[in-house]
């Protein structure tokens, strides 16, 4: 049996470095925050001083750190949200199932390994993502953003969206790379898919402002269709 000095320490450090992770998630708002991690701390430091209550006979550390894993993996498949082509929550995930090991060693004791794995798990979350940031602006140079335009309007609209779109592309170094309308029984739908240097800032609010000002717009609909090379020279 695990006296109750020893037990009490060790809930409260993993209470206090569960705290700390959570607070770093909880400060980018993501969906599990500082609650949510200072819990799955605990539970598994808990689970893990479980592990001693029993004896040599039962002591099987490995078991219940298998458990609190299977467990952890319920909790991280929570909080991964599907936006559209888009996965969010997957870093939080991680740091959840990473935060379940720290509060697994300090359970059984190992704070060396829960102190260190506590330190790299802070680290990571506040310097990664300056190199992830930094890794990215890297490979934006040289890629073009792909964008499409969908306009549902009135034939008598086509000629001012034509002009205002015009006016957007000088202003946003946009190059049109296809361009088509549809002409149904009421309304007429203009698709412009076009490209525009991934490094510089992309803002279609002035556009779609100008577009929703014209007679005759319907609607309006702008979609990121991802990245690629900038061609050579676009016909």
């Amino acid at each position: 049996m695990i006296p109750l000095t020893t037990a009490l320490t060790r809930l409260a450090l993993a209470l206090v470095l569960g705290a700390i992770i959570g607070i770093e998630r909880e400060w980018r708002h993501k969906t599990a925050g500082i609650k949510t991690n200072t819990l799955v701390a605990l539970g598994a430091a808990t689970f893990a001083l479980l592990s001693n209550t029993f004896g040599d006979i039962n002591h099987n550390p490995a078991q219940i750190a298998a458990a609190v894993v299977t467990g952890i993996g319920f909790i991280g498949a929570g909080v991964i949200i599907h936006r559209g082509a888009t996965v969010q929550g997957v870093t939080t995930a991680a740091t959840l199932w990473a935060n379940a090991s720290m509060g697994v060693a300090v359970g059984l004791g190992q704070f060396n390994v829960g102190a260190t794995l506590f330190a790299a798990i802070i680290v990571t979350q506040f310097t990664m993502r300056t190199i992830g940031t930094w890794i990215d602006a890297v490979r934006r140079e040289g890629r073009m953003s792909r964008v499409e335009l969908c306009v549902e309007c009135e034939h008598e609209a086509v000629r001012a969206i034509d002009e205002a779109w015009s006016r957007f592309a000088r202003e946003a170094h946009a190059t049109t790379m296809r361009r088509s309308i549809s002409r149904g029984d009421l309304l007429w739908t203009r698709r412009t898919t076009f490209i525009v240097p991934s490094n510089l800032p992309l803002d279609v609010t002035p556009l779609e402002e100008q577009l929703a000002a014209i007679d005759g717009v319907h609607s309006i609909e702008v979609r990121f269709l991802g990245y690629q090379e900038a061609p050579d020279a676009v016909m």
